[in-house]
């Protein structure tokens, strides 16, 4: 029975039945990956229950057991639960009769599902930046391996400068470490705790939003009620914004795999089961895993493209309209997950073929190195362009590796292929790496210390003995 339904209300009309399938359709399926998060949510919110004596404390036990039970169990959705939220507090007030029915005491769906989707969020966050941190990881220890390699670097697709695969590889480690403070920058907003908020106006009794936001592992509670609700969809738009940022350096990297293992180039090999064949040529070795990584991060703007068009023009509050932000971020959750997860393994087994790096370097590449040698013998800059681009080497000449490696040398700058300062690089991934285990450790650590049963009650046991002081 709906949440919302008075008793023998059970009986549906064909258009009834129409109705519930369309406004539950897809959304029970991301509601299926909220379960255990709004359990949590019970559990917690039980607790402030407790302490505003709305049930006393063997009630308050009782549901607290109940509800840790059902974290042991599938809940299978349908339609019919209409959410997840409503499937819970029937199975608890199935199960506890009239007790159940206090679960929901000072408390809408609307704060309910936010607390639900946040939890998710966090764990989501936490699995998706230890895969980025992968993958830079993978990237560095590359461009450690390759850092005095020579590679020609490339300004409008044609030859520039000499550059290295070490700087070329550090580059998107480096890229990815910013795009890591966006995405932390975004998880501050997310770990606010909503709860309380009640359907934007709060509710008419005191409660502990405080003890509720730590119990959950939250930094801190959102404060004001309407803008909890304001935030919904805003908080995963911004986050999608910083994962954007991802997904366009995975794009680049992509693409310029794709083209560097090219026959035509030949720079790297990828490894082969990260490839696939044709069904009639032979011979093709398609580096199919780095197309749909340059393809998924187009379709990824469709996700930011949705997010914005939903909440545009909303008033403020909450409207039904927000049940579609949950596909949203699920799916850009899992889009950028699941490239990060694939790349890191595919870059570690890149083969570098030297020679063919070596054998990129023609004359022309080496231009604005004569421009220097003459500026470095007093020659006006502007002057010594002049004279280099009248006399340009020919695009048919080699350059010996000495010459190369001297010019590579000689960008010693921070940041230049002499000096790539890979080492920043690896104490900021290592700084990262132990901030975010931190920050997942005390979210799980809550969680699990909400999964623990508490003895039962026992006949005389007083029932008011909480462990809350009272105002």
């Amino acid at each position: 029975m709906k949440t919302w339904e008075l008793s023998g209300e059970e009986q549906k009309s064909q258009i009834e039945e129409l109705v519930e399938d369309y406004t539950a359709g897809a959304d029970v399926g991301y509601d299926q990956r909220l379960a255990e998060y709004d359990i949590y949510g019970s559990i917690a919110h039980v607790h402030a229950l407790e302490k505003l004596e709305l049930v006393d404390s063997c009630e308050a036990r009782k549901l607290r057991n109940a509800l840790r039970e059902l974290l042991e169990e599938d809940l299978a959705l349908t339609s019919a639960d209409e959410d997840i939220h409503t499937r819970i507090e029937n199975e608890i007030t199935d199960y506890l009769g009239g007790l159940g029915e206090k679960l929901h005491t000072a408390r809408s769906r609307n704060d309910q599902v936010l607390v639900d989707v946040r939890l998710f969020t966090k764990a989501e966050v936490f699995k998706t930046v230890s895969e980025l941190l992968n993958l830079a990881e993978s990237l560095l220890q590359f461009a450690f391996s390759h850092s005095e390699t020579p590679m020609v670097g490339y300004t409008h697709y044609r030859k520039a400068m000499p550059s290295s695969v070490g700087l070329w590889a550090g580059s998107f480690a480096e890229a990815l470490i910013d795009d890591l403070a966006l995405v932390e920058s975004s998880f501050e907003l997310i770990d606010q705790s909503p709860l309380g908020a009640g359907a934007g106006y709060g509710v008419p009794v005191r409660l502990d939003r405080e003890l509720t936001a730590g119990l959950l592992g939250f930094e801190k509670v959102q404060n004001n009620a309407i803008y909890v609700m304001n935030s919904r969809g805003k908080f995963e738009f911004n986050l999608l914004s910083a994962l954007a940022s991802v997904q366009l350096d995975l794009s680049r990297l992509a693409s310029d795999l794709i083209t560097f293992t090219d026959g035509e180039f030949d720079y790297f090999d990828i490894p082969e089961e990260f490839t696939t064949g044709s069904s009639i040529m032979p011979q093709k070795n398609n580096p199919d895993v780095l197309e749909l990584v340059r393809g998924k991060s187009a379709s990824f703007s469709g996700h930011l493209s949705n997010l914005f068009s939903l909440l545009h023009g909303l008033r403020s509050g909450y409207s039904r309209d927000l049940q579609e932000t949950k596909k949203t971020l699920v799916e850009g959750l899992e889009c950028t997950y699941d490239s990060l997860e694939v790349l890191a393994p595919l870059v570690s087994g890149l083969k570098v073929n030297e020679e063919e790096l070596l054998d990129a370097f023609s004359g022309e590449v080496l231009a604005t190195d004569e421009v220097f040698t003459l500026v470095k013998d007093g020659v006006p800059f502007r002057e010594a362009y002049r004279r280099i681009k009248n006399n340009l080497p020919s695009e048919s000449e080699k350059i010996s590796e000495d010459k190369v490696r001297q010019s590579l040398d000689s960008r010693n700058h921070a940041g230049g292929p002499g000096n790539p300062r890979l080492e920043r690089i690896e104490n900021s991934i290592e700084s990262a790496e132990e901030k975010w285990e931190e920050k997942k450790a005390g979210f799980n650590a809550c969680l699990r210390e909400l999964a623990k049963p508490e003895n039962p009650c026992k006949e005389g046991d007083d029932q008011n003995t909480g462990d809350y002081s009272h105002d």
